[in-house]
């Protein structure tokens, strides 16, 4: 088939190296490029042993490598403020293994957070096609392109995204 961009959003599954190169395929993750990699609920766990800050959504070119293709798009948001702060304060005073034993996904802090991303994802799909409808980003052989030519670290669709959500509230 010849198709102009297959995007892949929970599909869970490793393609091989032959797919990646014959289509041009992007990914939807659960996290800021360079930040954790796995399932969603693997990456909200690895936030907050971190103690992050701040997490995202990216669109990112698949690889046969999992989560470790280069960022197309992305966005993010902030793990702090009214809403986050006192959630940290609770996990901060217990040890996390315990709070995954006792509550698992269910914690408040772990809902919060996926909450926040999840919210994100379909905006930052939208985002990311009327990107490359636009000719702001585009792939080429493996290769990201924006207008100027080629560049590596993915266009930041924050604005936009945060720009979405607003509009659907």
């Amino acid at each position: 088939f010849r198709v102009d961009l297959c995007i892949l959003a929970g599909y869970m599954l490793i393609l091989s190296a032959e797919m990646c190169r014959h289509y041009p395929m992007i990914n939807l993750h659960p996290a800021a490029p360079g930040g954790p990699k796995g399932t969603w609920q693997q990456v909200i766990w690895q936030l907050i042993e971190k103690r992050a800050t701040s997490s995202g959504v990216m669109m990112h070119i698949v690889t046969p490598e999992l989560d470790q293709g280069p960022p197309v798009t992305y966005c993010t948001y902030s793990l702090r403020g009214p809403a986050f702060d006192p959630l940290w304060k609770e996990i901060e005073r217990q040890p996390l293994d315990d709070v995954k034993d006792r509550e698992g996904e269910n914690n408040a802090l772990f809902r919060l957070i996926r909450q926040e991303g999840l919210k994100r994802e379909f905006p930052l799909i939208l985002a990311t096609l009327d990107a490359f409808s636009r000719g702001q980003v585009g792939l080429m052989n493996g290769i990201i392109l924006n207008r100027e030519g080629d560049f590596r670290s993915g266009k930041d669709l924050s604005r936009e995204v945060e720009a979405a959500l607003e509009v659907s509230h």
